[in-house]
C-alpha cells in the first residue's frame, strides 16, 4: 500500500508533490492543533478548575460540620428563644442607656404591637449597636430601616419600624 501511494506520488508533477508535501507538513499538523489538541487542552484546564472549586466547596463543608450537627433533625422545629415584646417603656429605657433617647423625635405604636422609630443625628455605630439589643433583649426585630447621612462625620437620621418576635 506504501508502495503504491510513492509510487502515485512519484508520477505526479514537481508543483503537485510541493503542494502535497506543503499539505501533509503544514496542514495536518495545524488542523491536529486546533481541532484536537486546544480543545484537550481547554478541557483539562476547565476539569483542573472544577477540581479546585469542588476542594474550597469541601473545605467550606468540613469547616461547617458542627453548625450542620446543630441543625434539627427531620422534621424537627428548630428551638428559637423569644422575649415578650417589653413595649414602648423598655423601648425608651434601652434608648436611655444608650444615650440615644435625645435624639428621638418619634416613638410611637402602629398596628398593634408594631413600633416606629425617627431618630435624628446620631452615630451609626451606636445606632447599630442599639439595634442589635433590641433585637437580642427587648423581644422585637427590626423590619424596616431607612437610613440617611446626617449632617456630620458618620451621623445619620433613621426610621426604623419594630415588630414583635413571634
Amino acid at each position: 500500500m506504501i508502495s503504491s501511494f510513492a509510487h502515485a506520488v512519484a508520477q505526479r508533477p514537481a508543483r503537485e508533490r510541493l503542494l502535497l508535501a506543503v499539505f501533509l507538513g503544514v496542514v495536518v499538523p495545524v488542523a491536529f492543533v486546533f481541532l484536537l489538541a486546544l480543545p484537550l487542552l481547554e478541557q483539562r484546564d476547565a476539569a483542573r478548575s472544577a477540581l479546585a472549586d469542588a476542594q474550597a466547596n469541601r473545605a467550606w463543608y468540613v469547616l461547617r460540620q458542627a453548625e450542620i450537627a446543630a441543625l434539627p433533625q427531620n422534621g424537627e422545629a428548630p428551638v428559637v428563644a423569644t422575649r415578650a415584646a417589653v413595649g414602648l417603656g423598655g423601648i425608651e429605657e434601652s434608648l436611655i442607656a444608650a444615650n440615644l433617647r435625645a435624639s428621638v423625635s418619634l416613638l410611637a405604636n402602629v398596628q398593634g404591637d408594631d413600633v416606629s422609630l425617627t431618630i435624628n443625628a446620631v452615630r451609626f455605630e451606636a445606632l447599630m449597636g442599639w439595634i442589635d439589643t433590641v433585637e437580642a433583649d427587648a423581644g422585637y426585630h427590626l423590619s424596616a430601616l431607612r437610613l440617611e447621612q446626617g449632617g456630620g462625620d458618620g451621623l445619620v437620621t433613621a426610621e426604623l419600624r419594630l415588630e414583635p418576635q413571634q
